[in-house]
């Protein structure tokens, strides 16, 4: 059993909690995420976006537990759009796809399955199948069909 929270999403007035079991050589995590989109990934200046969902992960282990890792994950999730001038927002729901790799350090001792401390920074390529133009105020924000998310998740292994 392991679980884990993303440092950044707290210093982006947000929140993320995981939990994880690993099985062989795969590893499995459902958690849930928010965060408030800094401003260079907003692709309209006139927009603020504050993302919040939950997601399912699934990696593939090459090695034992101290290894690099591939995997498949999805996410459900709401991205609270707000028109900066005037506070009007619009909630979208969907769902996002993606694949992902990473590298999880351990700093357990082997003898004890490496129970303990680890940081595992990962990187997803996401697709938003629903990815939609939003119009607020005659302003558009259209959200992103195919995006980057990096992470550096810092957990505890039981």
């Amino acid at each position: 059993m392991e679980v884990e929270i993303d440092p950044l999403a707290y210093i982006l007035k947000g929140y993320s909690f995981h939990a994880a079991m690993q099985y062989g050589s795969f590893r499995s995590s459902a958690g849930i995420f928010a965060i408030s989109q800094p401003a260079f990934v907003v692709n309209n200046d006139a927009f603020s976006v504050y993302s919040s969902g939950f997601d399912v992960k699934t990696d593939f282990l090459f090695g034992t537990s101290k290894a690099w890792h591939t995997g498949l994950q999805v996410s459900y999730a709401k991205e609270q759009i707000t028109l900066r001038e005037n506070s009007n927002e619009q909630n979208v729901w969907g769902f996002n796809l993606g694949v992902r790799g990473g590298y999880r350090f351990l700093f357990g001792k082997a003898e004890k399955q490496y129970k303990g401390l680890y940081i595992n920074p990962w990187l997803a390529i996401l697709y938003a199948p629903s990815a939609k133009s939003i119009n607020i105020s005659q302003q558009t924000y259209k959200q992103s069909t195919i995006f980057p998310f990096p992470a550096v998740h810092v957990g505890w292994r039981f």
